[in-house]
């Protein structure tokens, strides 16, 4: 079974050679939002007052999903959504989800070396599961009713700015205009694209720092 964060991934990845045609930051934003999102889906955790709440906390047979619900019932403290969209994104949970899409035989788990560098991509082994991803996903942009979890990863979509690179095919204007009427009260969007926000915002405030203190370090001298 495909959970929000395989979606997601298989949509940001280039079929031919398993790039990611967004940045590593971003993904792995939107990698954890869908995890929480799943779990509100599955009746694990709720949104209340504007904080993650957990509920149930019986396992759903998935061990990055049974982790994280375990985290926040064990924290015991309402949490708005992007502190835990900002604290899963660091576990590494994009490179399991991957590994698992790879032993479903989904896609190909394949290294190359850059610069004396290994690295690991993921091209497509088998097409249908992505194949029947864009078809639901296409008929809801082209404006079939949208169910709860195609509302759900097009929000993210959309807040990791994957939007025009995963769907070249529609139209710019009329993708923005759909996307935003289905995607407008999921609040798990928000939080993906506020954790985003705020890495952005941090290091441009660091590349800001560094250019000031090499212009002083210049300046005088030094």
């Amino acid at each position: 079974m495909l959970r929000l964060a395989d979606e997601l991934l298989l949509l940001a990845l280039r079929e031919q050679d398993g790039v990611a045609m967004i940045g590593s930051a971003e993904l792995d934003c939107g990698v954890a939002g869908a995890l929480l999102v799943e779990l509100a889906l599955a009746e694990r955790v709720r949104l209340t007052d504007g904080r993650i709440v957990a509920v149930d906390s019986s396992p759903v047979d998935d061990p990055d999903l049974d982790a994280l619900l375990a985290r926040i019932a064990a924290d015991g403290e309402p949490r708005k959504a992007e502190h835990w969209v900002n604290r899963s994104r660091r576990d590494e949970v994009r490179k399991r989800r991957l590994a698992r899409l790879a032993a479903m035989g989904v896609l190909e788990e394949r290294e190359r070396k850059v610069l004396f560098v290994r690295h690991t991509n993921y091209p497509e082994r088998d097409p249908g599961p992505e194949q029947e991803l864009r078809a639901r996903l296409g008929a809801v942009l082209g404006g079939a009713p949208a169910d709860v979890r195609s509302s759900a990863l097009l929000a993210i979509v959309h807040a990791c700015r994957l939007d025009r690179k995963a769907f070249p095919e529609v139209d710019g204007k009329v993708l923005r205009t759909r996307v935003k009427e289905i995607t407008e009260e999921q609040w798990a969007g928000r939080a993906v694209a506020k954790v985003i926000a705020s890495i952005q915002a941090a290091v441009m405030a660091a590349t800001s720092a560094v250019v000031i203190a090499t212009n002083a370090s210049i300046a005088t001298g030094g």
